[in-house]
């Protein structure tokens, strides 16, 4: 299966080591059910990975459409924080996270390894256009590359399925001054790929190629990030799983 619905949102972060058990315990049985029960969101999953100098673990949640990330089902729980919420949040690092706009999704299933990339679009050049006509906008330019990109990516080995996103904002904010989502920096990043695989050695070794690629594109992407993670755990809205 391809990523379920048109938007998807994903967060990266650290804990502080002396709540790492306790988080894993709240981010699954508390934390990512809630968001399972907002209406339009359809899976959650969780990523780890402990050897990570920065962002060890990645959370994705799938949603229908983008227009859930502003709903009152989401905010619901964003503005009514329960007491192990408010224990848990002080203790995140490193917060990143942007809902997105589902742009590219190719392959089936659920691969055990995961790849991110979290990529900055190169900025927009007005010198070599007359003024007469519009220079082409930075996200014009990535939404130019980035088909042949996830092509080529979902044809390497062991490869499962390649998704592509671009951020957007939400014209809403979460009542709670403490909210995650605004900490300095949280949303400074333009799109997203996810490189899925049968395993997490399985995207890591496909890294240098996909790499490759990206650094041929420097009219469209100006930096990047990448991170590769285990799949920890998996929820669905669908009874029973």
């Amino acid at each position: 299966m391809t990523l379920c619905g048109t938007a998807f949102l994903p967060i990266w972060h650290d804990v502080d080591a002396e709540m790492e058990a306790e988080f894993n315990q709240w981010h699954t049985v508390e934390h990512m059910p809630e968001r399972l029960d907002t209406p339009g969101i359809v899976i959650g999953r969780r990523y780890a990975d402990p050897a990570a100098p920065l962002y060890r673990y990645f959370t994705l949640y799938e949603a229908v459409s983008f227009d859930v990330f502003a709903s009152e089902g989401y905010y619901a729980t964003a503005n009514a924080r329960s007491e192990w919420t408010q224990r848990v949040h002080p203790h995140f690092q490193n917060f990143k996270r942007a809902p997105c706009h589902l742009v590219m999704t190719r392959g089936r299933g659920i691969g055990g390894g995961l790849a991110t990339i979290r990529i900055n679009f190169a900025p927009q050049d007005h010198s070599t256009y007359e003024t007469s006509i519009s220079p082409i906008s930075p996200k014009d330019k990535f939404n130019l590359v980035v088909r042949p990109l996830v092509e080529a990516i979902t044809e390497m080995d062991f490869i499962t399925s390649v998704h592509a996103g671009i951020t957007a904002p939400v014209a809403r904010s979460p009542l709670s001054q403490q909210s995650l989502s605004l900490r300095p920096n949280a949303m400074a990043f333009d799109a997203v790929l996810m490189i899925e695989g049968i395993s997490r050695t399985a995207v890591k070794n496909a890294l240098p190629a996909i790499e490759n690629l990206l650094q041929n594109e420097k009219e469209a992407i100006q930096s990047y990030e990448t991170g590769t993670y285990d799949l920890a755990y998996m929820i669905s809205s669908q009874a029973g799983w």
